[in-house]
């Protein structure tokens, strides 16, 4: 069990040291009886802070990578895991100094303490990186075509279909004489595919596979769902492996979301301006978390984001956002909650309500 409290704690000074202690002290109380929370949760986040402690003391040992590597990839829990010990660290390892803005009678950091200060905030952020750059380099690896942060992509394939690849995606192809397949892997992409009765198009996007012979239509993926909005044609969808009967026939207008820990399908009306906006420089969300949107916006952002609050990440939201500017976009999408994007450096953004 993680101690959350240690998020507002405001002393310049605090280590991973004290982020271990807290967890260590949770951890205990497990045994004696006094807590009854998911044991296994408690193993993970204590596997997840004496991982950081590792790569903190041997970031260049090849074998401890590959196996931080095998740790990170044996399920989604162990990187959420990863991915809520690096929001936390950052949190009280960096921020605190910058936050309390004392006056210069009350504290004069001396230079070493300034190093410090730096050393601890770079470090912060190496780590952090982490999270993308592992499970990353191996969807690259996985990959066909790729793209980057920013980074839109064109692509003309042999059938005559087009996808456009969003920021930070990736597919996988395989076509052959009866079928076409392509896994999304990461990401959003755009397909326009040309009509082929013979061999129909089949995506296979975070555990629901979508089937169409002629159509346009946009597919994300995120770390909690599958989303599928249709511009024109039909297309059916259904989870991976399951029977017929779970199939969903979407028509022109709809959009489908698919949530991968409830195995269960949603649709809805969609205004058919907001699919693909995207290309255009525009991100379109009608009732998603302010989590959701940050993580969609970062795929835009140069620099890493970091939202540690859970009660403001879970406010839901409608709007219209210009992802040609998204920290002026990460601004309009928290300031109605009290929310401040805060720049830490060039690579590093805050989101909070302190």
């Amino acid at each position: 069990m993680t101690n959350e409290r240690s998020v507002h704690l405001k002393n310049a000074d605090l280590s991973l040291v004290y982020l271990q202690s807290e967890r260590d002290a949770d951890y205990a109380q497990l045994d004696d009886g006094t807590m009854t929370p998911d044991d296994n949760a408690a193993e993970l986040s204590k596997e997840a802070t004496d991982w950081l402690i590792r790569i903190r003391e041997a970031p260049d040992d090849p074998e401890m990578r590959l196996r931080f590597e095998r740790w990170i990839t044996t399920s989604r829990d162990h990187r959420r895991e990863w991915e809520k010990t690096c929001r936390l660290w950052l949190s009280v390892g960096a921020l605190p100094a910058a936050w309390d803005k004392p006056s210069a009678d009350s504290f004069k950091p001396s230079r070493r303490g300034g190093r410090a200060a730096l050393a601890i905030a770079a470090c912060a952020m190496a780590i952090c990186l982490l999270v993308a750059w592992v499970p990353g380099l191996l969807i690259v690896l996985q990959s066909d075509y790729h793209t980057g942060t920013a980074e839109t992509r064109s692509l003309e394939l042999d059938d005559g279909s087009t996808v456009t690849l969003a920021p930070e995606s990736a597919i996988a192809m395989d076509f052959g004489q009866s079928r076409r397949s392509l896994r999304l892997l990461q990401g959003e992409a755009y397909f326009d595919v040309a009509h082929d009765p013979a061999r129909p198009f089949v995506v296979d996007a975070g555990g629901l596979e979508i089937e169409v012979l002629g159509t346009a239509f946009d597919v994300m993926v995120d770390s909690e769902s599958t989303r599928v909005s249709l511009e024109r044609g039909l297309v059916t969808a259904s989870p991976s492996g399951q029977e017929a009967s779970a199939e969903r026939r979407l028509t022109p207008g709809k959009a489908l979301v698919f949530d991968r820990d409830a195995q269960g399908m949603t649709t809805s009306d969609i205004d058919a301006a907001s699919i693909g906006a995207w290309r255009q420089g525009r991100l379109h969300v009608v009732n998603a978390t302010i989590f959701s949107v940050v993580e969609r916006i970062q795929r835009y952002h140069p620099a890493w984001i970091s939202l540690p609050d859970p009660v403001l990440g879970s406010q839901r939201v409608t709007g219209i956002f210009d992802l040609t500017a998204p920290d002026e976009a990460l601004g309009a999408l928290v300031d109605p909650y009290g929310g401040k994007v805060r720049r830490i450096s060039s690579f590093a953004r805050v989101i909070s309500r302190f």
